[in-house]
This record gives structure tokens, C-alpha cells and sequence, in this order.
């Protein structure tokens, strides 16, 4: 795997902090009763927009947070360790939140407390979390790590009882990461072994607590939300498929809409209150709101029951903007102002004019198990009117060799598939393309390396009069990688991406540089590789640059076979429709992409596009 682990963004005076102006109201019952999910990290403008909300809903002379680090972990050789790492924890919150109180009101500033709850042993112990009764306290921080061991340290506990005891008591609870996790009672509980972010939309590959049995640990806290399943480190890790896969489970198991989505990115908060509203995001990025009570009821297709789901109701929430969202609704506002679900409308058709059918491949099927190379290469015709050869044609690779060693691994597996005729390879900008080379193939392959380098590809005549003819003729025809991106209206030029910092740099508004493809797929953009690589960030960045465009994302090890009947999914994974035509859209006052009311169909093997 190619990920690493994000840099620190140094941009911290970018960070929105739209809860600084909250005037204090005091930590009493009749103040909401209010949770604050971060999504990832100790960035100084997180804790401060938490430490001003917190001041928000305080009391007496100082601004009184503890600070709880239960997901830490409870083996006993890690625990000094670990305690210096949570006061250090524990010492930035103060930090932050002193830079943000106002002194006229608070004129002992912020005081910052360790709850010592790192084992059951603590949990159990009621003196370990007796401070929390404090009529002074104000609020309550979770420290990130895993939620799954943290919820092993509180359910059922003293430690629980108190912390639910406060925040009905107006104490403010937050927490970041592992700490945004534990504060819905669903809680997401990771992947088992064999799950990763790029299979999550299969039913088994994510792990999800309901929380229906409280004395059970495999829950959130007792007094987390129960409208809302919250996600973290949404978009830095590609998170989407798991979310979605929750949310539809959920319409299963509870019915009518199910539970709403909430994915919270790396250096982001919202703010949630009294379970019904979501409200004041806050940090770097926006947060995703995911509705699936408009769509048509969830379905598993195939042997790896991947999720199929049509007609979900996504929202980006950003600071700045006036946004929030109404729980009970199930409907979001801009401005200020509730902005009203559309009635959906068609998708434009995906068609083509030719004869023949084309493969949209979403990268890597390169490979015998791939069901679109097999289809493409059942439906070569070898032999007759000079038609011998299977043409593979590379572009968009940094020199020749590497496109022609790209190629090898293409012919490999359609020679494992039975191929036994010819293979013609020819790489843009070393190889000339003549109409009767294109004219004479029994079926075509048009491979690309990275969207960055296809621009030379998009501009040359040759290469673009030969897809055209290509697609135009009753021969089958097959793109993949970056030659399926340039085949749209539009295609984004940027590298692909390859760190964790690029899945959140595509949520910004400049995140992504966009150019004008071939259009042989009319009202479309395509975007391939969409799990694998977290590309999530440029199907809604090419929905916001041309809203009157579809966006077609598919994944790795999947196509979306076009002819003239429509367009149908094939191969291991998910392609997925994002439609922004009836959205209304917006900047965030830190650069994030803002919208309401964008439509995501979740389409398996075997479903047919619109």
C-alpha cells in the first residue's frame, strides 16, 4: 500500500473559528445538551473552537475541561507513558483554550484537568471520575487512540454514570478521533482483518457497535447520540464506504431513513445539539452529512454483498457559511436559512453512438480475474476482413519504457484469458496511430498511466481521432486508469494522488485543476481509481466546476460497460454517481467546498446506471 501517514498542515491561521463569538451562558441543564466531535488531531484551532464553546456553556470564574484518555490503551507496561502523553494532551487544551476565554468573564482563565481513567480498574474506581460532579465543571475532552478500548475502560462504570451525569448537566463533551467515535451510541469499531477502505462498501468488511444493548461494551457511551453514527478521519482516510455501508445497514435494522451519517475530517469539528441539530463546523475541512431517507431501500448484490443504494442525500458542512443541519428534518440550511431537498431528477443518459460496447475502466484490470477484461476479450472477433490484431494503446506514463512494461502486464492477462491472437502496442508520442491500424483491430485497449500526463494525449489529433473511431465502430473497445478519466466533458489534471493530505486538499475548493476531455462520454466526468486512491474529494470538486455534468467514479478492479442500451456496473467493486445539478453550493471561510443537497447513487456488480 502506498499511503502514508499526513504531514501537519502548517496552514493553522487558515482554520475557521466560527464559535469564538458564542457569548458564555453558563453549564446548567437548561443549556443544550452538546456534543463536539473532531475528527482527528490537536490542532491549535480545534481546541480552541472547542475551548470557546465550552466557555460558551460555563460557569464561575475559570473554564473547567477534564480530560478523558481511556482509548489509550490499558496495558500496564504503557501506562506512565501514557500519562505523559495525555497530560501533554491535557496542557494543550488548557493552552487553547486560555488563548480564546474572555478574562472579563473568566478571570481565572481555563484549568484543564487528567482524569486518570485508563484501565477498568480507574473506570471502576468512582474517586477517578468523581471530579466530574464538580457544579464547576464545564467540559469534557476524549483523547483519540481506539474507540473500541475505550468503550472496554468506561460502559457500565462509575466513570460513565459521571460523565452522563454531567453532560445533562450542561458539561460540554468533545473528543478527537477515537474520541469523536465513542460520542454517537452507534459506534463505528474499525475493519476486521480482511477490511480496508477500499472494499468498505461490502457488508462485512467495516465493524459497527448499534448500541442497542447498554450493557454491553460494543457501544458508544450511554449518552452519545442515537440519531447519528459519526465517522472520523473522513476524509484523509478515504472513509466513505464504510460510512455509507453503516448508514444503509442501519436503515435495515431501525427502518424508514435509518441512522444519519456524520463523517468529521483531520483537523474539523461540528457541533451537535440535543441530538437534533448539527451545527457551527469549525477547523481546516468541512464535514459530510449522509441521508439515505430519500432513496430507495439499501440492497446487497453478489457474493461480497456489495452495497447498491440509490438516491442519497450528502451535504458538506463548512465554516463561514451559516450551515447547520436539522436532524428531525432531515434537512440542512445555508445562510442560516433551510434549504429543501429537491425532488430528484434523471441522470443524463450514458450511451454511446457506436456500434460496439466500451468498457469505463476504473484502473487496475490489468489482471485474468478482471470480469471487464474477460468481456472485452470474449467479445474480440480475431480473424475476417484483416481484423487480427488486439490493440493496446498507452498513455500518460513518465517515459516509454515504463508504458510498454505497463502494456506487458495488459497482454499477460488477456493472454491468461485466452487471447491467442495478435498484440499490437502502441505508446502516444513513440508509435504512430494510423486510422487503418484502429480500423483493423478485433478489439481496442487504451491504457493510461497518471491524469497529469494525458494532456499531450487529449491535444493530439491522432490520439483523439483514434478513440473516436474506435468507440464509433462495432468493435469492442476498453479503457482504463487515466484513459477512462479524459473520455468525459471534464477530468481533473492533477497528480494522482498518492498521501493522505491530497484525500483533503481535494475537499478544498482549489483542490483539484480541471481540463477539457475528449467528451466521448457526453454529460459525464469520470474518475477512476476512487476507492483505492480516496479520490472522493474530486467527484464532488468536478460536481461543484460543472454542475450541469454528472460525475462517474469507479473503482479499481471495476467498469462500467456502455453500449447502446445504457451502462451497467462489472467487475469486483462499486462505481458511484454523484449529481450536483440541484445542489446548492458555497466556500467555506477556510477554502473548504460547502454544499447542500448533492445526490450519490452507490451502484454494485450488475446495476444498471440512471
Amino acid at each position: 500500500m502506498r499511503r502514508s501517514r499526513p504531514l501537519t498542515l502548517t496552514c493553522a491561521a487558515a482554520l475557521a473559528l466560527p464559535l469564538l463569538a458564542l457569548p458564555a451562558q453558563g453549564a446548567d441543564p437548561d443549556a443544550p445538551a452538546t456534543l463536539v466531535p473532531v475528527g482527528g488531531g490537536y490542532e491549535p484551532a480545534t481546541l480552541r473552537s472547542f475551548g470557546a464553546r465550552v466557555a460558551a456553556q460555563a460557569t464561575g470564574d475559570t473554564v473547567d475541561i477534564y480530560v478523558v484518555p481511556s482509548a489509550y490503551g490499558d496495558a500496564p507496561e504503557d501506562r506512565d507513558e501514557n500519562l505523559l502523553l495525555a497530560q501533554e494532551r491535557t496542557d494543550q487544551v488548557e493552552q487553547y483554550c486560555d488563548e480564546v476565554v474572555d478574562l472579563t468573564e473568566f478571570p481565572g482563565g481555563c484549568e484543564a484537568t487528567l482524569l486518570v481513567l485508563l484501565d477498568r480498574a480507574d473506570a471502576l474506581d468512582p474517586a477517578r471520575s468523581a471530579p466530574l460532579a464538580d457544579p464547576d465543571a464545564d467540559g469534557v475532552y476524549v483523547l483519540g487512540g481506539d474507540q473500541v478500548l475505550a468503550m472496554q475502560v468506561l460502559a457500565n462504570s462509575p466513570a460513565e454514570v459521571n460523565l452522563g451525569a454531567a453532560f445533562h448537566n450542561g458539561v460540554v463533551v468533545g473528543g478527537t478521533s477515537a474520541g469523536n467515535a465513542v460520542e454517537s451510541r452507534t459506534m463505528g469499531a474499525g475493519y476486521p482483518d480482511e477490511g480496508y477502505p477500499w472494499n468498505a462498501l461490502e457488508r462485512d468488511m467495516s465493524l459497527v457497535f448499534w448500541g442497542d444493548d447498554l450493557a454491553s461494551d460494543e457501544r458508544g457511551l450511554s449518552f452519545g447520540s442515537q440519531e447519528i453514527i459519526l465517522d472520523q478521519h473522513f476524509y484523509e482516510r478515504g472513509r466513505f464506504g464504510r460510512l455509507l455501508s453503516w448508514t444503509a445497514q442501519s436503515v435495515e435494522r431501525y427502518g424508514s431513513g435509518g441512522k444519519l451519517g456524520v463523517g468529521v475530517d483531520w483537523a474539523t469539528g461540528v457541533v451537535i445539539e440535543d441530538d437534533t441539530t448539527v451545527t457551527d463546523p469549525f477547523g481546516y475541512s468541512s464535514s459530510t452529512v449522509i441521508d439515505l431517507s430519500r432513496g430507495e431501500r439499501p440492497r446487497w448484490v453478489g457474493e461480497r454483498e456489495t452495497l447498491s443504494v440509490r438516491g442519497a442525500l450528502t451535504h458538506l458542512l463548512a465554516p463561514g457559511r451559516g450551515m447547520s443541519y436539522d436532524v428531525p428534518s432531515r434537512t440542512a440550511s445555508l445562510g442560516g436559512e433551510p434549504v429543501p431537498a429537491p425532488v430528484r431528477q434523471d441522470l443524463p443518459a450514458l450511451v454511446t453512438k457506436g456500434n460496439g460496447a466500451l468498457w469505463l475502466g476504473g484502473g487496475w484490470n490489468d489482471d485474468a480475474g478482471s470480469a471487464a477484461l474477460a468481456e472485452l476479450v470474449a467479445a474480440a472477433r480475431p480473424g475476417g476482413r484483416g481484423k487480427a490484431a488486439l490493440l493496446v494503446v498507452a498513455a500518460g506514463y513518465e517515459t516509454g519504457g515504463d508504458a510498454r512494461e505497463e502494456a506487458a502486464s495488459y497482454e499477460a492477462a488477456v493472454r491468461d484469458l485466452g487471447w491467442a491472437g495478435e498484440v499490437d502496442v502502441r505508446v502516444h508520442g513513440e508509435d504512430p496511430l494510423p486510422a487503418d491500424v484502429v480500423a483493423r483491430a478485433a478489439a481496442v485497449l487504451f491504457i493510461g498511466g497518471d491524469q497529469s500526463l494525458m494532456a499531450g494525449a487529449v491535444a493530439d489529433p491522432a490520439y483523439a481521432a483514434a478513440v473516436r473511431q474506435a468507440v464509433q465502430r462495432p468493435t469492442p473497445v476498453m479503457t482504463d486508469g487515466a484513459a477512462t478519466a479524459v473520455l468525459g466533458e471534464r477530468y481533473v489534471t492533477d497528480v494522482d494522488p498518492t498521501t493522505a493530505d491530497e484525500a483533503i486538499e481535494e475537499f478544498r475548493v482549489d483542490g483539484s485543476e480541471f481540463a477539457d476531455g475528449l467528451g466521448v462520454v457526453r454529460g459525464w466526468s469520470v474518475e477512476p481509481v476512487l476507492t483505492y486512491d480516496y479520490r472522493w474529494g474530486r467527484l464532488y470538486g468536478a460536481a461543484h466546476e460543472r454542475p450541469d455534468t454528472a460525475v462517474l467514479g469507479i473503482s479499481e478492479l471495476t467498469a462500467v460497460r456502455v453500449d447502446r442500451g445504457g451502462a451497467t456496473v462489472v467487475g469486483e467493486r462499486s462505481a458511484i454517481a454523484v449529481d450536483g445539478s440541484q445542489a446548492t453550493w458555497a466556500v467555506g471561510s477556510n477554502g473548504a467546498l460547502a454544499a447542500v443537497n448533492v445526490w450519490m447513487d452507490v451502484l454494485a456488480a450488475g446495476d444498471r446506471l440512471g
